[in-house]
């Protein structure tokens, strides 16, 4: 660290705070964002659109926990926590529109630390026209904090839950699987990067959140129940299939494994599957679609129109089944394994960011 490098202490909250605002730039101007009044006020004044219902999602990330400054940058990680956010907003079926974020920093925190932060979520927002409104900042003596609140608008029939699924429902996901979870495990052993390294650990880093693909998805009026794959893929379909008293089965065959999740697993002696069904932080959207006659000519063209619009596939991987089934897989060789129903678990004793 060079002597004339800023810390925080030097600063002092205030300062901080109008000089966060500065970095931010437009995301926390919010010229024409339904900004009445942002940052600088007791409190933050919103318009909201009228018929909409406001949708509300936050996420901590703790420093020791939720990730490594050893390979993580600060533009990174604000933009991952941000993208924690906007993915929960998309999985209700909703527009982020606000987000409000709160930093604990230790008072020997170099200054660019946290320019870099507020860039990375100031991208962020540029790219999906979020307003930075407010938060809070404080000393931490224990690492680095960052929470951010997501505010977000969708109108009333267009909203989604976890619980809007039906018997013989299909159930289908965005994208591929696996990505993140091979991404962590390449720089926890520190492998030598080639082409899948490298596509895997910008997934880890640098997720991008499915809010275009959300809003292609609700306008067809085909969704039933929808979630975000941030704590994985069996998680949060049992997550589906709880709510909606339900059980579910999944196809190994169908389950969008990532070529690079692939590649990564052969040279890591690992278990690709594993990683797509438990390793979380996707980002993925899960839903569920009606069965029943025409649901395969309606699919294919959901299929179609969203990788056209956005350029994300879309594949079914399962369905909707009696709740007395469980939650179960379909092995590539007809035999059935019963899933644990398990995801992160942020209270486990052996958890590694």
């Amino acid at each position: 660290m060079s002597e004339k490098e800023l810390l925080i202490k030097d600063l002092g909250e205030f300062s901080l705070i109008e000089h966060l605002v500065e970095v931010l730039g437009d995301a926390a101007r919010g010229t024409g964002q339904g900004v009445i009044r942002g940052i600088g006020d007791d409190a933050a004044v919103l318009q909201v659109t009228s018929g909409q219902r406001l949708l509300v999602s936050c996420d901590m990330f703790i420093e020791g926990i939720h990730f490594n400054w050893h390979y993580c940058s600060p533009h990174q990680l604000g933009w991952k926590a941000l993208v924690a956010n906007l993915s929960d907003i998309a999985a209700m079926g909703g527009r982020p529109r606000w987000a409000l974020v709160s930093l604990g920093l230790p008072p020997e925190t170099p200054l660019k630390r946290v320019e870099g932060i507020y860039r990375g979520i100031a991208q962020l927002c540029k790219e999906f026209g979020v307003t930075i409104v407010g938060g809070d900042t404080t000393s931490s003596p224990r690492g680095t904090v960052l929470d951010i609140t997501v505010l977000g608008e969708s109108s009333r029939s267009k909203i989604a839950y976890r619980s809007g699924a039906s018997e013989g429902d299909w159930l289908l996901v965005t994208g591929e699987l696996g990505k993140a979870a091979a991404g962590l495990a390449c720089l926890q052993e520190g492998i030598e990067c080639d082409a899948s390294v490298k596509d895997v650990i910008q997934a880890h880093l640098m997720p991008w959140p499915r809010v275009r693909e959300a809003a292609v998805l609700m306008s067809s009026n085909l969704v039933g129940a929808l979630n975000d794959i941030s704590d994985g893929l069996v998680s949060e379909a049992a997550e589906i299939a709880l709510a909606s008293g339900l059980g579910v089965v999944l196809w190994e065959e169908r389950i969008p494994v990532s070529s690079s999740a692939k590649k990564v697993a052969g040279r890591l002696d690992c278990d690709p599957l594993h990683w797509a069904l438990y390793g979380g932080e996707d980002f993925e959207l899960l839903l569920t679609i009606p069965g029943g006659k025409g649901a395969p000519m309606r699919i294919r063209r959901l299929v179609r129109s969203l990788k056209k619009t956005t350029g994300t596939s879309l594949t079914i991987i399962g369905r909707m089944v009696p709740p007395e089934k469980g939650v179960r897989l379909i092995k590539k060789d007809g035999s059935v394994v019963e899933l644990k129903e398990r995801g992160y678990d942020h209270f486990a004793v052996n958890n590694q960011n």
